[in-house]
């Protein structure tokens, strides 16, 4: 079996359809570097199905498609076809040639085909396992694979041994079971998830169903009894009610007469009550005038007794200001004998204050002239001293300068040493990490493209998942709502059912016509049978028609006399006839009335026009009446509120069944449509339910999740790796930089360091001549400035005498101008005073004669006064004694009325009590009717048969109520559908309970499996590594001398035989023990090449492509390197890249790759026996 055939188009630097031919020898392809030879390698990759892009020296798989030149433009597709001569039937294929296609487009599309059937790509992989052929064996070998193959970084070694025994299939057989197995225990995790789950909800649904079972036992006795308690409270209170009527029309009759009496005595109390006010009219004039006169009494007096007080109270506020105005007499005479004092002792100081001053100024120019000439000799030998500080300072400095750069000197040569040190190791470890790099970034390549995969994939599965559970949660809830009307229709349907058949809503004459003789007359009807309109009109409809809905309509007037002859004959009472071909062909109808939204047969559509032409409908009883005014009309709101034509207002309660009556037999059979219909609906959703869940449940998010985790995980491994590699090559590089740039500024600061050096010395002996001139000058300065000091301190002195002095004279004379001041200021103060208490002497005198004359006046008013009293009392009392006698006359009036008004209020409190009894009667009458038509949609007279319990007392059937009703209360609200829900659970729960047992069997099987297929492909791998082991030390030994030693070995105390790596021993004779590592690249090619050929030995591939692989030999390794070749070439085809003209003479073909224009390859061919023989 060998390659026979290799079309490229479009395929890298192939731009044009080229073929290559091979036959099953040699074939060298020769060529410049640049030319393309390496991309017919690449195409042969591809082909085979290579998946890394880095591994065809590209950065993305697009990039293999020919991208134009400047003269060519690009393609839109790469195809390469691969042609096989499968004569040994090594391809597991009925065919003999076996072509292999695959094509790229720019899109992004691609195709695999084989002898042009469309196939994919694992169908390729799986022709090629195990062959020796695939992308990824032993049968394409680069130069840079020779140092992968020794270094094995990533175990491609052990993919060769692998691929020699056979067990690759093996191997992905193991991964294939390995994620079933997988796939198998997280299904029996989420089975088993799923379980608990399910058990839960059938636990639940087991107790709702008995809870279920149990409230609809509890509920059927409560209905039994409840009818038959209703019954007898309702039969009970009709028979109490008979004599309640004959006692209140007796208290009736009674408070009439009363209410007559009360009327008499009522207009006699009236009458004395008027009399009565005339009387209290005059009595309280006369209290009036008595009051006005007392108060005036007591004002006088109380004016009197005040104005004596004040009186009294001037004469001693002028006795007060009598002893005031002598005590200011006293004070004035001494503050003048003070003031006269002061100033002649003020005089007698203004010469000695004059003397004082002059003496005070003397001193004082003195001392200013000696500080001055002590402060200017004090800031020159300062100034003399900052100057010295500063050139002692300045001294200093240039010292410490000097000993910093001769140390820093010193140091410099040491820094540099140690730079160029530095730089040399960091430029070592930047290309080792360059060279790990770009191994890392190749793994990282494929990564980023399986995992971004994945999450397509994953992405894909969740949005069908979640979309799944949202479309099954809205069906469960459609049907959820579905079943619930279906079960409401079912009950509806019954009650209307039951009211249209038993006729218990009309009246007995009507019932018994409908019941008896409905099938005699040609078509007997009722209004309510008649007519039918929407659920907004109905409630309306109902209360305006009222007992018009009893009316029987019969076609003509001799049926409804015949009918009524029935009811005489049967004695059943009477019923109102409408006879059709009475009634007027047409009755007006008012616009918006009624009558536009009923519905009924065209025989009846007068009927329609005159009962409800009139009748207008509106939204409440306050719009009624507006809308009503001035028409004839009748109105009705929509919850039945009726307001007649004269007016009046019908209102009150309504039950839940109010309008059900009116197009009663249409409205069945709607909703037995409806009914019908809903079915359809439930089974159509149930059945779509079905396939929802089983698509959800087929999804297995969970393995997805997991692949693209570990996946994630893997790529951010390889991510960090590649991040840290990168930090490091940049710190380094930093580092490299910092260094060159601490590295020139050092020799530049050594020579700017050596110049300063060398500045300092004149200048400090400068400095120091200096210093010691400063210092003779400042001994001069501190003695002059001693003698001035002692000078100055006597100066002061005296100055600060004179100032005591001065000051204290100066003191005396302002204590004798305060006190000349103060004088003077008292003796206006107190002469002021006299004058104003003389003033206010004087006023007082006048007030007392004002008030003596005024009390003189008051006095005789009040005897005045108190002679009117006495005739006013005498009045007060006459008009009392009257007033008293006519409200004795009154008190008779009132006790009589008083007593007839209490015998009215008992009659008036005998009758409402007996009719609020009357009323609680009727109304427990209307709520056990009410009761039994809201609690079971029937009428009371349809439970008249209904009895109580013989063994039971209607006490003991109420408890046995009570305690139905609360243990339905302590039931709560049950699930009607709970039990046929639970049937449905438990059938799921016993599925995946089967289901889990079958995960358990299936685990135990991949098991068994795993373990047979690593037993199988242990054995197949250690035998065929002993046998390489074996070729490897003869192939050795032939490429290098037989007393070279080399060896295979196989990694020890892994936990996973199949992935234990493979260790390479050679060391050439007469060098020291070492790696593979040290071996020089000729050497390390030829072990490569020795390792490959002992696989060779044991499985031969058809086909063998070395590329360049022969570059690092010498011409000796060369010609033992081509006749190994030859050797092989018996049994494998070789394709060989190669720039060595002795290994090129060995090919029996040979194909020139050349680049006529630049980016464009074209190959030329040439058979080596034709030169022969041309030659």
């Amino acid at each position: 079996m060998y390659i026979s055939e290799l079309n490229l188009q479009g395929f890298k630097s192939f731009a044009h359809k080229t073929k290559v031919s091979f036959d099953s020898g040699i074939t060298s392809i020769v060529g410049p570097n640049g030319c393309g030879k390496s991309n017919i390698v690449d195409a042969l990759r591809w082909v085979l199905g290579e998946q890394r892009p880095s591994l065809l020296r590209s950065a993305a798989m697009s990039n293999v498609i020919f991208n134009g030149t400047a003269k060519k433009k690009a393609l839109g597709m790469a195809e390469v076809s691969l042609t096989f001569v499968n004569d040994k039937g090594i391809l597991p294929i009925e065919y003999s040639e076996v072509t292999i296609t695959r094509r790229l487009f720019r899109s992004g599309d691609s195709e695999y085909l084989i002898n042009g059937t469309s196939c994919r790509l694992k169908d390729i992989m799986e022709l090629f396992m195990d062959t020796g052929m695939g992308s990824d064996a032993y049968s394409v070998i680069e130069l840079k694979m020779v140092e992968e193959i020794l270094n094995d970084k990533n175990n491609d070694r052990r993919r060769l041994f692998e691929e020699a025994a056979g067990v690759t299939r093996y191997k992905d057989q193991r991964k294939k079971t390995l994620r079933k197995l997988d796939e198998t225990r997280k299904d029996l995790q989420r089975v088993d998830d799923l379980l608990i789950e399910l058990r839960k909800k059938a636990r639940s649904l087991e107790i709702q169903a008995e809870k279920a079972e149990k409230a609809k036992k509890y509920k059927d006795e409560l209905e039994v009894l409840d009818k038959a308690l209703t019954l007898y409270d309702f039969n009970k209170i009709q028979e109490e009610l008979v004599p309640l009527q004959e006692r209140i029309s007796n208290a009736e009759k009674e408070k009439k007469e009363i209410s007559r009496t009360a009327e008499e005595l009522e207009s006699s109390d009236e009458k004395a009550r008027s009399q009565l006010i005339d009387k209290e009219r005059q009595q309280a004039d006369a209290q009036r005038q008595v009051s006005q006169l007392y108060n005036a009494i007591r004002d006088a007096d109380t004016n009197i007794r005040i104005t004596r007080e004040k009186i009294e109270n001037e004469k001693k506020v002028i006795t007060e200001y009598g002893k005031d105005i002598e005590q200011g007499e006293v004070d004035l005479k001494e503050l003048m004998d003070l003031l006269a004092n002061s100033r002649t002792k003020l005089e007698s100081f203004d010469e000695d204050l004059d003397k004082s001053e002059r003496v005070l100024e003397d001193s004082k120019g003195q001392y200013s002239s000696i500080q001055q000439q002590y402060n200017r000799e004090r800031h020159e030998l300062y100034e003399l001293e900052v100057q010295l500080s500063a050139t002692n300072n300045e001294l200093n400095q240039l010292q410490t300068k000097q000993i910093k750069i001769e140390s820093r000197l010193e140091n410099t040569e040491g820094d540099l040493e140690r730079i160029n040190d530095e730089i040399v190791d960091l430029n070592d470890e930047i290309d080792n990490l360059n060279s790990e790099q770009s191994q890392i970034e190749s793994k990282l390549e494929k990564l980023v493209e399986d995992r971004d995969e994945m999450e397509k994939e994953l992405e894909t599965a969740r949005e069908k998942r979640e979309s799944f559970a949202t479309k099954q949660n809205e069906i469960k809830d459609e049907l959820r709502s579905l079943h619930s009307e279906h079960s409401s229709m079912l009950n509806e349907v019954r009650l209307l059912n039951d009211l249209a058949n038993s006729n218990d809503a009309f009246p007995n004459s009507v019932r018994y016509l409908l019941d008896n003789h409905r099938f005699d007359f040609k078509d007997m009807q009722t209004v309510a049978d008649v007519f039918d309109t929407d659920e907004k009109h109905a409630v309306a409809l109902e209360s305006v028609l009222g007992g018009s809905l009893n009316f029987v309509i019969l076609p003509t007037l001799e049926e409804a006399k015949r009918a009524a002859n029935i009811l005489k004959e049967a004695k059943k009472g009477k019923a109102t006839f409408i006879p059709l071909d009475k009634l007027s062909a047409k009755y007006e109808v008012k616009d918006g009335s009624l009558f536009d939204y009923v519905k009924t047969k065209p025989q009846y559509s007068a009927l329609k026009q005159l009962l409800l032409g009139n009748v207008l409908v509106f939204d409440t009883v306050e719009d009624a009446y507006k809308g009503l005014k001035g028409s004839g009309a009748i109105g009705v709101t929509y919850d039945g509120e009726v307001i007649t034509k004269t007016r009046f207002f019908k209102s009150g309660s309504k039950n839940k069944n109010t309008g059900v009556r009116v197009g009663l037999r249409d409205k069945i059979e709607r909703l037995e449509k409806e009914k019908a219909a809903s079915l359809k609906e439930i089974d159509k959703l149930s059945e779509y339910l079905e396939q929802i869940v089983e698509k959800y449940n087929k999804l297995d998010i969970g393995l997805l999740s997991a692949g693209l985790k570990e996946k994630e995980q893997e790529v951010r491994r390889i991510e960090q790796q590649q991040h840290s590699l990168s930090s490091k090559v940049q710190v380094y590089q930093k580092n490299i930089t910092e260094l060159v740039n601490r590295k020139d500024y050092l020799k530049s600061s050594e020579g700017t360091a050596q110049e300063e050096l060398d500045s300092i010395l004149p200048k400090q002996k400068e400095l120091q001549k200096k210093l010691e001139e400063l210092e003779g000058i400042q001994s001069e300065k501190k003695e002059l400035l001693s003698s001035l000091e002692e000078n100055r301190s006597i100066a002061q002195s005296r100055y600060n005498d004179a100032q005591l002095k001065h000051q204290d004279l100066k003191n005396k004379v302002d204590n004798h101008e305060r006190d000349v001041k103060r004088a003077e200021t008292g003796i206006q103060s107190v002469q002021s005073r006299i004058e104003n208490r003389t003033k206010l002497t004087e006023q007082s005198k006048k007030n007392i004669e004002e008030y003596s004359v005024y009390v003189s006046d008051l006095e005789k008013q009040l005897d005045s006064n108190k002679a009117l009293k006495v005739d006013a009392d005498e009045a007060l009392e006459k008009a009392e004694e009257s007033s008293a006698k006519q409200r004795g006359s009154i008190n008779e009036i009132e006790k009589n009325l008083k007593e007839v008004r209490r015998q009215k209020e008992v009659n008036m409190e005998l009758v409402h009590h007996l009719s609020m009894a009357k009323e609680k009667m009727e109304m427990q009458v209307q709520g056990l009717s009410d009761h039994i038509w809201e609690a079971y949609g029937i009428l009371m007279k349809q439970i008249e048969g209904a009895e109580m319990p013989e063994d039971k007392t209607p006490d003991e059937v109420k408890q046995r109520i009570g305690w139905l009703r609360q243990k339905l209360n302590s039931i709560g609200d049950v699930n009607p559908l709970a039990i046929e829900e639970y049937k449905e659970e438990k059938e799921r729960l016993d599925f995946y309970e089967e289901q889990i047992e079958d995960l358990d069997k299936a685990e135990k099987q991949l098991l068994e499996t795993i373990e047979e297929i690593n037993t199988t492909a242990t054995e197949r791998f250690n035998e065929t590594f002993e046998e390489i082991r074996t070729n490897f030390q003869k192939v050795f030994k032939t490429l290098f001398n037989k007393d070279d030693y080399c060896d295979l070995l196989i990694e020890e105390g892994v936990d996973d035989p199949l992935e234990a790596r493979i260790e390479i021993k050679a060391q050439p004779k007469g060098k020291r023990p070492s790696g593979i590592s040290q071996l020089s690249g000729g050497e390390k090619t030829l072990t490569a090449i020795a390792l490959l050929f002992a696989i060779y030995l044991v499985k031969p591939s058809p086909f063998c492509v070395l590329d360049e692989v022969d570059a690092p030999l010498d011409d000796a390794n060369i010609e033992r390197f081509a006749k190994m070749i030859k050797n092989f070439s018996q049994e494998t085809q070789f394709i060989i890249i190669t720039h060595n003209k002795k290994t090129m003479s060995k090919a029996e073909m040979m194909y020139g790759v050349t680049m006529p224009e630049t980016g464009v390859s074209r190959l030329v061919g040439v058979r080596m026996d034709d030169i022969g023989d041309a030659a």
